[in-house]
């Protein structure tokens, strides 16, 4: 099978098998070690099994979408798999410049707002990722162009949230329940956004990078709408109630079904 790899293929490969396995390994020796010292054992289970379901996410897209001699050749199913753990597990090493941190903030806090943040973060960059390979494309490095541009204009618009009203602190240091759902939906939202704005088949750089900018500006105006949401909403401290239902439910519920909305309408 490792035959029908070009050697810059085989590099790729190479280089993405073991950035993953070093990567994700990062990611789970705290969950063992770590979350063994954290009250309620219950918390570590959604960061074992969201690289899993990340993982079958993409798989979904490739098996589906993705160009037919990718889908249809269990090599190249291989390559973009292993390209793509590489990717997210870059993808969660960056979430603590951001304000996330799985480790310090869920396993060494227990603080479970924050756990679920991270976990619609790493879907939310799956959904830039996976859409970076549907179309038909030259090789592998214009997906990870393709893949650059819509995770980079996530952690971007993410930052741009943080400045703008405080999030990642309402999240990681007020433990806002209601301010973390909203923050979970926008991650899963704004990903499906841009993750459909980079899909499509390869033409050039710049007709990409045009294609992406007329498709991805919805993003940037749920970046908007979150900031004031967020600057009209105190913290609450709470876990359930029609306060819960009304200030985070709903909103996260309307921000993923508008990143549904506009991937459907595209």
């Amino acid at each position: 099978m490792f035959d029908k790899y070009s050697s810059d293929e085989g590099f790729a490969l190479l280089v993405a098998a073991l950035l993953g396995i070093i990567f994700w390994a990062m990611w789970y020796y705290p969950l063992a070690m770590t979350g063994r010292r954290v009250r309620h054992r219950g918390r570590r289970w959604p960061f074992a099994v969201a690289p899993l379901a990340c993982a079958s996410l993409l798989y979904g897209v490739l098996r589906q979408w993705s160009a037919e001699d990718v889908s249809t050749d269990a090599a190249y199913m291989l390559f973009y798999m292993v390209i793509g753990a590489a990717w997210m597990g870059v993808f969660q090493m960056q979430l603590p410049l951001y304000g996330l941190s799985a480790r310090d903030d869920v396993l060494e806090r227990g603080n479970e707002v924050a756990g679920w943040v991270c976990v619609a973060a790493l879907l939310g960059g799956t959904c830039c990722f996976a859409g970076a390979n549907v179309g038909n494309g030259p090789g592998w490095w214009v997906v990870l162009f393709s893949a650059w541009l819509s995770t980079a204009s996530l952690f971007f618009l993410w930052w741009l949230i943080h400045v703008g009203c405080g999030l990642a602190e309402k999240v990681t240091v007020e433990r806002d329940l209601p301010a973390g759902l909203r923050a979970a939906g926008f991650f899963v939202g704004c990903g499906l956004i841009l993750g459909r704005a980079v899909a499509g088949d390869w033409v050039s750089a710049s007709a990409t990078t045009a294609d992406f900018l007329r498709m991805a500006w919805p993003a940037l105006v749920l970046a908007g709408a979150m900031v004031a949401v967020e600057r009209s909403c105190s913290p609450v401290i709470t876990r359930g109630g029609v306060a819960l239902f009304y200030r985070g439910y709903l909103p996260a519920f309307v921000y993923v079904a508008t990143g549904l909305v506009l991937l459907l309408a595209w």
